[in-house]
């Protein structure tokens, strides 16, 4: 079993292609009868026995021998899926996370009051949600997301785990590694090279171009986990 998970609007689709893996297997059920009934600041997966039943749930019927699949819901399940599945490997697929807010502004995530989406009541970014700015949301968003995939990954073996950012995808030793990993061929027709995640249009300019204020929003908020993953 290979998963390949994200904050979204992070390459996981491409890396699913690239391996000719699956993307979002029945993400619409585990968001409709998990996702869509919690309530937006409480944590619907809060124990292992929940995490495992909605994994059970959602791979019921599938090989586990075989399975290959993307989405950024796993970054919720990942303890559980390596307890039903101790040969399981995971890949983290990370992209810079400007350019991630700059997408994730396009498509309105700030705007959005769900689970995964604005902070439970503990996080000490509750309180000041109502007055944040949409970099500032779309910031703890990348930082939220990738910080709850890295804290299921820390127990996972090391030979089990891949964290790659998106841009090091033109760089033959990285896919030379992917393959290596993921213990198959890239496909052939795949273009490792592309663009991922090319909006037609966007509402926020590009990072090279930011006011220093919203370089400023940003970075109190991800500049740590940016250092983390190599960015800056």
């Amino acid at each position: 079993m290979l998963i390949i998970t994200g904050t979204g609007r992070s390459g996981t689709a491409s890396l699913a292609k690239l391996l000719a893996g699956r993307h979002e297997f029945r993400a619409q059920y585990l968001l409709d009868k998990y996702f869509s009934k919690a309530g937006p600041h409480l944590n619907p997966f809060d124990t292992l026995e929940k995490r495992l039943a909605a994994i059970l749930d959602l791979h019921q019927g599938i090989d586990p021998a075989t399975f290959t699949d993307s989405s950024n819901l796993y970054i919720h399940f990942i303890d559980a899926i390596f307890v039903l599945n101790p040969s399981v490997k995971f890949i983290l697929s990370v992209r810079n996370g400007r350019d991630f807010v700059r997408s994730a502004c396009s498509r309105g995530w700030h705007e959005k009051s769900s689970f995964g989406n604005v902070p439970q009541a503990e996080d000490p970014y509750f309180e000041k949600w109502a007055s944040m700015t949409p970099v500032q949301r779309n910031a703890w968003i990348w930082t939220y997301r990738n910080q709850k995939a890295l804290e299921g990954l820390k127990h996972i073996p090391e030979d089990q785990k891949l964290i790659l950012r998106i841009e090091d995808l033109c760089r033959k030793e990285t896919l030379a590694g992917l393959e290596s990993f993921a213990g198959r061929k890239i496909r052939e027709d795949a273009d490792p090279g592309k663009k991922y995640n090319a909006n037609p249009s966007f509402t926020l300019s590009p990072k090279e171009v930011w006011t220093e204020r919203m370089n400023r929003e940003f970075f109190e908020i991800a500049g740590d986990l940016m250092k983390q993953f190599g960015y800056e």
